[in-house]
C-alpha cells in the first residue's frame, strides 16, 4: 500500500510474496547500432568480433536475471502453501521511495495485515522513528 508522510514524500508498505527480494540490476544501455558494421574485408570481421566480445556479458547477465525470474516463479506455489496453509510469517517491507528502509516478519496472514495498517499510519502521521520496522534494516 502507498502512503504519503507529511513531508509529502511517498512511502509503500507491503508484504515479501516471494523468499527473497528480487535483486533489479541496471543493465546499462549498450548501442547496438554500429557494432555489426558487417563487410568482407578484414576489418570488419574484427569489428564484428569486438562487437560480439562486448555483447557477451549483456547477454549473460540477461540470461542470469531471466533464469532467476523463472526460478522464483517456479518457487512461488511452494512458498505460497508454505505461509498460506502451514502458517508461515510474512515478511512487511517499508520502502521510501525506491529505498529499501527495513522488514519485519509477522506471523499470519491476518496478522500482517494489521501490522501493515498500523506501519502505514504511523507513516502517515510522521511517527517514522517509534518502533518501525522491526527485524532486518536496510544494511542487512
Amino acid at each position: 500500500m502507498k502512503v504519503v508522510d507529511p513531508a509529502g514524500e511517498t512511502w509503500r508498505v507491503k508484504r515479501r510474496w516471494l523468499p527473497w527480494r528480487r535483486k533489479v540490476r541496471d543493465v546499462p544501455d549498450v548501442p547496438v547500432d554500429g557494432l555489426f558494421v558487417g563487410g568482407d574485408d578484414p576489418i570488419g570481421m574484427i569489428l564484428a568480433a569486438i562487437g560480439l566480445i562486448l555483447l557477451v556479458p549483456v547477454i549473460i547477465a540477461l540470461a542470469v536475471m531471466l533464469a532467476e525470474l523463472l526460478l522464483l516463479l517456479l518457487l512461488l506455489p511452494l512458498w505460497l502453501i508454505v505461509r498460506g496453509f502451514l502458517g508461515g510469517a510474512w515478511p512487511i517491507e517499508v520502502w521510501r521511495g525506491k529505498t529499501f528502509v527495513g522488514a519485519e516478519s509477522v506471523k499470519g496472514w491476518s496478522p500482517s495485515g494489521v501490522r501493515m495498517h498500523d506501519i502505514a499510519e504511523a507513516i502517515r502521521l510522521g511517527r517514522q522513528g517509534t518502533g518501525f520496522p522491526l527485524g532486518e534494516s536496510a544494511t542487512s
